[in-house]
């Protein structure tokens, strides 16, 4: 199927007030990803893996929420937090992903250890590189990313 094939498809499931989900071992996996990463910018929970299988093929497995119960932020130099982890508190999130690059790492790592101490626990880190061009030089800029997922409403401890 090609990616607008893919997007109606699971659009039909989520519609229903049903969850995606397949585990897919055809070669062609781009659209299906291609797909996917509509539904993961429409803040729906969007789950990737990839399992070995007995006949080579690694076998993608997705799984999409049918609930919008994700948000996403690329935290920027002029922003502190505060309006992350105000958002972080609405019971109806429950899955976060928190990236930055160079300084903002400093922000990034504070709003993760303030959520860390309030019912959101760590479920993936990715430390990496973001390499830029300029003329005839490289510029190597570090970058961070966290995905929270919500463990528990504070208030029902």
């Amino acid at each position: 199927m090609k990616k607008q094939e893919w997007i109606d498809y699971i659009n039909s499931s989520l519609e229903n007030g049903q969850s995606f989900g397949i585990s897919y071992y055809e070669a062609d996996k781009a659209s299906l990803l291609f797909a996917c990463d509509v539904f993961r910018r429409r803040m729906y929970d969007v789950r990737v893996g990839m399992d070995a299988s007995e006949n080579g093929t690694g076998s993608l497995n997705v799984s999409i929420s049918h609930k919008q119960n994700s948000l996403s932020f690329t935290v920027k130099r002029e922003d502190n937090g505060h309006e992350i982890l105000r958002q972080l508190t609405s019971p109806d999130i429950e899955c976060v992903t928190i990236r930055g690059c160079g300084t903002v790492i400093n922000v990034v790592c504070d709003v993760v250890s303030r959520a860390i101490h309030h019912g959101w626990y760590v479920e993936n880190s990715h430390l990496n590189t973001l390499t830029q061009k300029h003329q005839n030089t490289k510029q190597r800029n570090t970058t961070l990313l966290f995905v929270l997922r919500r463990g528990s409403q504070l208030d029902s401890i």
